[in-house]
């Protein structure tokens, strides 16, 4: 025979341990307000009321009521209008024709439990109807017995019982709200650090696969290219030299990700990695793919004095994904111009595009993309069209201003290029030579 074990109670969750805490605290309020109403009563401690002594209600009824008064408040947190329509009446008759003094206690609890624990709007009306009942007293005061003695007693009372625990309740209201209106900023705060922190993240992430694709992806295209070159070529000199092509690549490729690597998990703030990346690179890349590839990079492009650090250094990544591309996607002939006019430097980049191969929308262009917009250029990486509206090259074409106008934290410093030199031409080192 086989028994079901029996249900596990689950535990109270903070709201529900919050809420029996409160009901245990009125109740124990509503027991001491008992209490005093007997103590009082006990001692023979009254006022004189209103009426006459003979027109007086007996102690025992005065205690009855007086009493009931004190169980509505075992409401006063989660129901204080019970508190408001049952002790408050009371508490006046009680005052006007019975004498105990604890009916100014419960008056006391009958207007400040609405203002502190109830809705705005039952704070608002409670205090409108404790505003007019205490005019009125004071207006039929004077219709009854004049100006005199009894209408300063009568306003004195109604003074300090009715604008007492209104004038409370309304402050800790106020400090209440003040309080979690505090919180919930601290913790709207709190929500948009996690928020900024995500996004630094994913900046850092995008950064990152940005860094990677810029000098690890250009070397591997250009093992890739110098490996099917090899296998293809008979030519045992040239073979071999393709073979060292390669080699070198990846062993630039190995040197860059463990530079990046290191930085990764580097604990010293501002690490840069040392990736090889300038214009001579680049030109080697292209040559390797079209070695009759031209190349032409005004040396103004590289002058700190023409153009800021900071586009120099966009600039040569754009190039970096622009060649990446090429090298990977394109076929000869290729062409890299890249010149500083007076108030912008621009790049084109032309190649062939090979059978059935067209760049996509990958993290490359992008890249190129996200680089320019960054220090406040533009960019553009397009098919060219023949007349007969088929593509036969790809045009990459960038025009960057030559001072920095909007740089987005790491996309546009020169934090992991290497070294601007000068690079001239193919066209000009044969004259020079």
């Amino acid at each position: 025979m086989s028994t079901s074990p029996a249900p596990v109670a689950a535990d109270p969750s903070p709201e529900d341990l919050g809420r029996l805490g409160s009901e245990r605290r009125d109740l124990l309020i509503a027991g001491g307000y008992a209490a005093l109403v007997l103590l009082l009563a006990a001692s023979g401690a009254s006022n004189s009321g209103v009426v006459e002594a003979d027109e007086r209600w007996p102690l025992w009824l005065s205690v009855t009521l007086m009493l009931a008064g004190c169980a509505s408040m075992i409401w006063r947190r989660r129901r204080p209008v019970v508190t408001l329509a049952v002790a408050g009446p009371l508490a006046v008759l009680e005052i006007v024709v019975g004498g105990q003094i604890s009916a100014y206690f419960l008056l006391f609890e009958a207007l400040f439990d609405p203002v502190m624990h109830g809705s705005h709007r039952l704070a608002r009306a409670t205090t409108a109807l404790a505003v007019a009942a205490g005019a009125i007293a004071l207006i039929t005061t004077v219709v009854i017995n004049g100006v005199g003695p009894i209408l300063l007693v009568v306003m004195m009372v109604t003074v300090l019982v009715v604008t007492t625990p209104l004038l409370w309740g309304w402050e800790v209201r106020h400090h209440r709200g003040a309080r979690e209106a505090a919180e919930t900023l601290a913790g709207l705060e709190r929500e948009l650090a996690a928020t900024r922190a995500v996004h630094a993240v994913e900046t850092e992430r995008r950064q990152i696969a940005h860094d990677l694709h810029d000098v690890i992806a250009g070397h591997l295209s250009a093992v890739s290219l110098h490996t099917n070159l090899a296998a293809s070529l008979e030519d045992e000199q040239a073979r071999g030299r393709s073979l060292v092509t390669a080699r070198e690549s990846a062993h630039a490729a190995l040197r860059d990700l463990r530079s990046i690597i290191g930085v990764l998990s580097s604990e010293e703030s501002g690490a840069l990695p040392t990736a090889t990346l300038d214009w001579p690179s680049l030109e080697a890349r292209l040559r390797g793919r079209d070695p009759a590839a031209r190349v032409e990079i005004d040396p103004a492009a590289t002058d700190p004095a023409r153009v800021d650090p900071s586009v120099q250094a966009a600039l040569l990544r754009i190039a970096a994904e622009a060649v990446t591309n090429a090298v990977q996607h394109g076929r000869a002939p290729i062409s890299l111009v890249v010149r500083a006019e007076a108030d912008a430097v621009t790049l084109e980049l032309v190649n062939g595009l090979a059978e059935q191969s067209e760049p996509g929308a990958g993290v490359g262009r992008g890249a190129i993309s996200h680089r320019a917009t960054a220090v406040g250029g533009t960019a553009v990486s397009e098919p060219m069209a023949s007349d007969a509206g088929e593509s036969e090259a790809w045009r990459v074409h960038a025009c960057l201003p030559v001072g920095r106008t909007e740089v987005s934290s790491r996309a546009a410093q020169p934090a992991h290029a290497g070294p601007h030199r000068p690079t001239v031409s193919h066209e000009d080192q044969e004259r020079t030579s």
